[in-house]
């Protein structure tokens, strides 16, 4: 899935409005063009300079990089586990990936990659630096949501994307149900961007007044907008987000729940006659899922495991039919990257994960806990959701936003245990301008 296109005349204009705007608005509101772009702006649009492409993220990204040091914003950050297990996990997985390929074109390629992921996350670090500045970006994605609500509407209705004017998105259908994407590379890709928002659309929401309104119409547009993709994918995450934002009361059995889902799964694997992953074949909402090749592809990746676990593997095609579409994020990670990429990807998730659930058991304000509840609950629909998908494109930015927010956790969790109780309050956010 995905691709590129030359990037046309419109969505090079709106890309040229949105780096003016990330370089000269106050710090406080860098992260709005940034929810902008992601939210309107086709992800495959390619800008080529020479043997270069830039896409609209990566020019966004270039600019922010400049803004922060031209007018020396620029902070000193003491590392914490997360920032190093990124880059460590940054820097293996180019480096096998290199190896595994050993051509120059291969060096280029994940080169670029490793310097725009890096660079994602130093300006979304360097622009989180409260719980205040995460509000305001999820504030700013609420409002696109919101805005974006009528496009898909139009989409869903008749089968024409309003997006297509600015790239190659279009509207797909299977068994004649349409697959909203808006200006997304694929249907799945919009439904999972709306669906792993939703936890702290209702965090914030119920944690203050001051754009509550906004943020729950945010939570229906984007609960409209999954439906939309006819996909099943970001549906399921979307009840797996509902289920666990309202076991928040439940949130310090956490530990012994997670526990009690790896016993089931053992039992249930030794009970059944398929593995225990084939219930992902069993798993879909929507006519025309594709859960069994998800299965078969997590079922081929166990078979083939001494290939790629040392250097990953070059073509996953050879293990069956359709599986050179990697549609496993941990997978993914694996045949690139080999074991120990994979490895760390999921340390970064548990972390994550730990710091904000922590962070929400240790707050004496239940509304703080909550925020911390929604974040610990994205953690977990990412997680979830790739199992059914491998991301790209614009989703790519929530990410590395979510995840400079749960540095900013684990920094408040592990570093100032004395203040991480009151942590999150963002009643009065303190920006530098």
């Amino acid at each position: 899935m995905g691709g590129q296109s030359t990037i046309t005349e419109l969505t090079l204009f709106m890309t040229v409005i949105l780096a003016v705007v990330v370089f000269v608005v106050p710090r406080k509101y860098i992260l709005l063009p940034y929810a902008i772009g992601a939210c309107f702006v086709p992800a495959d649009q390619t800008l080529m300079v020479g043997e270069l492409n830039f896409q609209v993220l990566r020019i966004l990204v270039v600019v922010g990089m400049l803004r922060l040091v031209v007018r020396s914003e620029v902070i000193t950050i003491r590392w914490n586990r997360i920032d190093r297990l990124l880059l460590v996990w940054f820097l293996v997985g180019t480096i096998v990936y290199v190896i595994q390929w050993r051509t120059f074109g291969a060096f280029i390629t994940r080169t670029g990659r490793l310097v725009e992921w890096l660079c994602l996350y130093w300006v979304f670090r360097q622009t989180v630096r409260s719980w205040a500045d995460l509000r305001f970006a999820y504030v700013a994605l609420a409002v696109c949501a919101v805005g974006m609500l009528p496009f898909v509407a139009i989409e869903r209705a008749t089968g024409q994307n309003p997006f297509a004017l600015l790239g190659r998105v279009a509207t797909y259908t299977r068994l004649e149900q349409y697959r909203c994407q808006a200006t997304f590379p694929h249907s799945i890709m919009m439904g999972l961007f709306w669906a792993t928002l939703v936890p702290l659309f209702v965090g914030f929401a119920r944690q203050q007044r001051q754009h509550r309104g906004l943020l729950w119409a945010a939570v229906a547009a984007s609960t409209f907008m999954i439906l939309s993709t006819a996909s099943s994918t970001p549906i399921l995450t979307l009840v797996a987000v509902a289920v666990l934002l309202m076991a928040f009361p439940l949130r310090s059995q956490t530990s012994l729940a997670a526990w009690g889902l790896v016993a089931m799964a053992l039992v249930l694997h030794i009970v059944m006659k398929a593995p225990v992953w084939h219930l992902v074949a069993r798993v879909g909402v929507v006519e025309g899922s594709t859960g069994w090749h998800r299965f078969y592809l997590i079922d081929e990746a166990i078979r083939h495991f001494p290939e790629w676990m040392l250097l990953g593997t070059r073509n996953t095609g050879a293990w069956g039919w359709g599986l050179g579409d990697v549609t496993n994020q941990y997978i993914l990670e694996g045949v690139r990257g080999g074991l120990i990429t994979l490895v760390l990807f999921c340390a970064i998730l548990f972390v994550g994960a730990r710091a904000v659930l922590r962070l929400s058991l240790q707050s004496q304000d239940r509304r703080e806990a909550f925020v911390a509840w929604g974040a610990f609950v994205t953690m977990i629909a990412h997680g979830i959701s790739f199992v059914g998908v491998s991301y790209f494109g614009q989703i790519d930015m929530i990410w590395y936003l979510l995840l400079a927010g749960m540095a900013v956790a684990y920094s408040q969790v592990y570093e100032a245990p004395r203040v991480a109780p009151r942590a999150i309050r963002v009643a009065q956010p303190q920006h530098a301008s």
